[in-house]
């Protein structure tokens, strides 16, 4: 039990860096690009930033390159669309201020991605 709240905590502290990195790439490009391109850059590098501190420093796996990557990725699209469609829900059929909505949607989304990423990507 111990291993798995060290995991998720080093999960996290990944998470926490590549949005921080997100967000430097994303200001430092979008005027030079646009804001899409920029943010474009910037989400990519950081997922192949997080797929590789991943692998070696939070699940310790030494697994086939590529059949982790298409997990990893699998698991980013399924984890976007439950933030689409929460985001959805909750925006709609509540009354829940919209600028809490994506805090909900995190505290969601970032178990159900580590718990993939634990039991499905990284095993």
């Amino acid at each position: 039990m111990i291993n798995i709240i060290k995991q998720f905590f080093k999960f996290g502290i990944v998470g926490f860096i590549n949005t921080v990195l997100t967000y430097l790439i994303y200001t430092c490009l979008w005027r030079i690009t646009s804001p899409t391109i920029a943010m474009a850059i910037g989400y990519g590098t950081t997922t192949l930033i997080g797929l590789t501190i991943n692998k070696k420093w939070v699940f310790k796996t030494s697994g086939n390159i590529t059949r982790t990557a298409i997990k990893y990725y699998s698991t980013y699209v399924f984890t976007w669309c439950l933030t689409v469609l929460l985001t959805y829900l909750l925006s709609v059929y509540t009354s829940i201020n919209e600028q809490i909505v994506p805090v909900l949607t995190l505290i969601v989304t970032v178990p159900v991605n580590f718990v993939l990423s634990k039991l499905w990507v990284f095993k």
